[in-house]
């Protein structure tokens, strides 16, 4: 697969098989990004690499968190949307909803419930990638890890795994900083959800959208 087919085929998995990860494969992933570039190639990331218990543990935390509707509050605040972004937010949800439960669905409540509760899970995929940063180094690093971040999901399907890049998994720090003995000098930026793609799982076909390029470029001198 060459960079433009992974770039074009690259998609948000919410799927999985419960196979777990050879570490051996998300070493040889891990090693393959380390190439990604960075300002002044500080190389300004960290990396905790979840599977077994240690997921399980985290899955269960941060399940209990989102049955309780428990206060966020992740070390990047979440901002207050507005539009368009807020209408792109909300069409990729109701796509999400719709695709998975279409008119009719029974028990549509209990069944939206357990799609949010599982989103908490990492969407269940066996194994998880949190990534961090020194505080005093952000926020002009936070761009550097959001190549990283890019560069492990883009890379992952070479290694015939799906990937979904999750904020959600970050509203209650102070779990991960607990479970993974991440110092409170660390800045914890995203969660990567890592897995194998489950191809029965509906979510994970639901039709992707993207704004025309007219919208985004502003063309000068050209």
């Amino acid at each position: 697969m060459d960079v433009i087919e992974a770039i074009l085929n690259r998609s948000s998995i919410r799927g999985f098989k419960s196979d777990p990860v050879p570490r051996k494969v998300l070493e040889d992933l891990l090693q393959t990004c380390l190439w990604a570039p960075s300002t002044w190639n500080m190389q300004p990331w960290e990396f905790s690499i979840l599977g077994g218990e240690v997921m399980e543990e985290a899955k269960a935390h941060l399940e209990e968190k989102t049955r309780m509707g428990a206060d966020i509050d992740p070390d990047i605040p979440e901002p207050e949307l507005f539009n368009p972004y807020l209408e792109r937010q909300m069409y990729l949800m109701a796509s999400i909803d719709t695709h998975q439960f279409p008119p009719g669905t029974e028990m549509l409540h209990e069944k939206r419930t357990e799609y949010l509760l599982k989103g908490a899970r990492f969407h269940d995929a066996p194994n998880a990638i949190i990534i961090y940063t020194e505080k005093a180094l952000s926020p002009s690093v936070i761009f550097d890890i959001g190549i990283m971040t890019q560069t492990i999901a883009l890379a992952a399907l070479a290694y015939g795994l799906g990937a979904c890049i999750m904020a959600r998994i970050l509203f209650w720090p102070d779990i991960l900083r607990d479970l993974l003995e991440i110092p409170g000098s660390k800045l914890i930026v995203m969660g990567i959800a890592i897995g194998y793609p489950d191809p029965q799982s509906l979510v994970n076909s639901v039709p992707r959208a993207r704004e025309p390029l007219d919208t985004f470029a502003h063309w000068h001198g050209i």
